[in-house]
């Protein structure tokens, strides 16, 4: 082990050694404060794209809810359409009732009609008037 004394010696001295030494000192602490400096850098660009992210992030959020909105508004003019669907075709229904009531109306208009002919026919035949 080296005794104190010869370490502040060789570093402080000026000998040969000493330079080295101070070198490699140098160049170890350079090396730590390039990898900090790198470290750093790459921290600054990882809090950027962190910043990115969330701006997309809220940017998504907000076509989310714009979209969440549109939909609802769909689903309500979906149950309003099928509500006067629903109306439309008891009106349909309730017409075409009416249509069939109408021409049994109509049947039986023609039927009187033939048969109001008929009796015609049978006075004139029994020698009175229409």
């Amino acid at each position: 082990m080296m005794k104190p004394e010869w370490i502040v010696a060789l570093l402080g001295g000026g000998s040969i050694v000493g330079i080295v030494i101070d070198r490699i000192f140098t160049w170890l602490v350079g090396r730590r404060k390039e990898k900090v400096a790198l470290a750093d850098y790459g921290t600054q660009i990882a809090e950027r794209l962190l910043g990115r992210m969330d701006a997309q992030l809220a940017g998504a959020e907000t076509k989310l809810q714009l979209a969440e909105t549109q939909m609802a508004a769909a689903n309500l003019t979906i149950a309003q359409l099928r509500e006067e669907l629903a109306i439309t075709g008891g009106e349909v229904a309730h017409l075409r009732a009416e249509l069939r009531a109408r021409e049994v109306v109509i049947a039986e208009r023609d039927r009187l009609q033939v048969e109001n002919t008929q009796l015609k026919a049978k006075i004139v035949s029994l020698g009175g008037s229409p």
